[in-house]
């Protein structure tokens, strides 16, 4: 039986162990220590791990199994966890936290289910860049989460009796972080998403969900067939879908369906709107490069 309440949780993978350092120094550096670490390792060992972090770091392993999709091997952490913890924190071993990560969120779940922090983008070497992952202002969370994402598995937290209730997780679920979120939305949870800059995003070659210009055509394109599985695991899998969502998840989704034939039928639009995308002035979120309100007049001529 642990002893504290809360609990990080991140993974460990081949292509993210030259991170492994910054993120554990990360980890050390945090203004409160009453928190238990989880780590799951897949296709990285324990050994491999602690060598890439330069430190025994005494932790929770959980070892994916051969057998084991992703999904389900996050799937057995998070059943693990939720029976041992009230908050579980979840991080990317790619990332940097600020030494206030733990605190804040923390203290957010004493009043809310859900918390979500703002981000300073860096660079694959580490260096900070001009640029910030923000909540937009002015829109609700069900208005943002059904078009993009803002609550990744690397700033928030959850308490536990709310990420119960997302359980069990679809196999074929890539988009497992906005997924997590939407079904907490519709099961009353109270979200709150911080301000203040909690954590480093590094940008890299093999991010999942890119943020930062210039966005290539095969981002564009890959980024499209994503969040149409996502809208289609969406309505799928969440029974407790409540009348907004679904009357506007299908809107949404036919809407990204015509942005996404009219991209592949014409390359010459695809061409046009990457150009106008990687001149916008905005700083994205996840997902905002598909189908961006702005550009409308390109993709719905």
């Amino acid at each position: 039986m642990t002893h504290n309440k809360t609990v990080l949780f991140t993974t460990v993978y081949p292509e993210g162990a030259k991170y492994l350092k910054d993120w554990y120094s990360s980890v050390k550096l945090q203004d409160i220590h009453n928190f238990d670490i989880w780590i799951g390792c897949d296709r990285l060992s324990v050994e491999q791990a602690q060598e890439a972090m330069e430190s025994s770091l005494k932790a929770t392993w959980i070892i994916r199994k051969e057998s084991e999709l992703p999904i389900q091997f996050r799937e057995r952490a998070i059943e693990g966890m939720i029976e041992k913890y009230s908050i579980i924190i979840f991080v990317d071993s790619d990332d940097i936290l600020e030494p206030s990560r733990v605190r804040s969120a923390q203290n957010a779940l004493k009043n809310y289910d859900v918390y979500g922090c703002s981000m300073r983008i860096i660079d694959e070497p580490g260096n900070e860049l001009p640029i910030y992952f923000k909540a937009p202002k002015d829109i609700s969370f069900s208005d943002l989460l059904i078009r993009n994402n803002i609550f990744g598995l690397s700033n928030t937290a959850y308490r536990s009796e709310i990420l119960r209730n997302c359980l069990p997780f679809p196999k074929e679920c890539i988009l497992l972080d906005w997924f997590i979120v939407t079904r907490a939305l519709l099961n009353n949870a109270k979200l709150y998403f911080d301000d203040d800059v909690r954590m480093k995003y590094r940008q890299h070659a093999t991010n999942t969900a890119r943020i930062l210009s210039p966005f290539s055509n095969q981002q564009i394109i890959n980024a499209t067939k994503l969040v149409l599985q996502h809208y289609d695991i969406i309505l799928k899998y969440i029974p407790e879908l409540c009348p907004y969502f679904k009357k506007q998840v299908p809107i949404l989704q036919d809407e990204v369906i015509l942005f996404y034939d009219r991209i592949i039928q014409y390359p010459d639009k695809l061409d046009e709107y990457t150009e106008r995308l990687n001149k916008l002035t905005a700083e994205h979120i996840w997902w905002s490069c598909v189908a961006h309100p702005d550009l409308e007049d390109l993709w719905k001529q």
